[in-house]
């Protein structure tokens, strides 16, 4: 499974807390739309346990949600992002992203 990252920034240190997290608790699930064209997911939020999981050797589960050009990340994921953006905005940058193979 192939993973589209929703932003590449990511702090080490809280980094380090979800994986001590996610060793207990196990792998997240990730709100994410599937895009074709990438063979890839690319995920609305969890960039820190998304590579917690990688580290951790941990498949996260996915929560599909629908691409749309007029629902926002807002109204997916509240309080993830300081912007809002559509999913069709996230899909569209998605190729700059990292993207992680699990």
């Amino acid at each position: 499974m192939n993973i589209i990252l929703p932003h590449d920034h990511f702090d080490a240190d809280h980094l380090a807390t979800v994986i001590k997290e996610m060793e207990v608790l196990g792998a997240p699930t990730i709100k994410a739309v599937r895009m074709e064209a990438y063979g890839a997911w690319v995920a609305l939020e969890g960039s820190h346990r998304i590579r917690a999981a990688f580290e951790l050797g941990l498949e996260p589960q996915i929560e599909e949600v629908e691409w749309s050009d007029t629902v926002t990340t807002d109204e997916v994921v509240p309080g993830s992002y300081g912007d809002t953006w559509t999913i069709e905005q996230v899909c569209d940058d998605a190729h700059t992203r990292k993207m992680v193979r699990f």
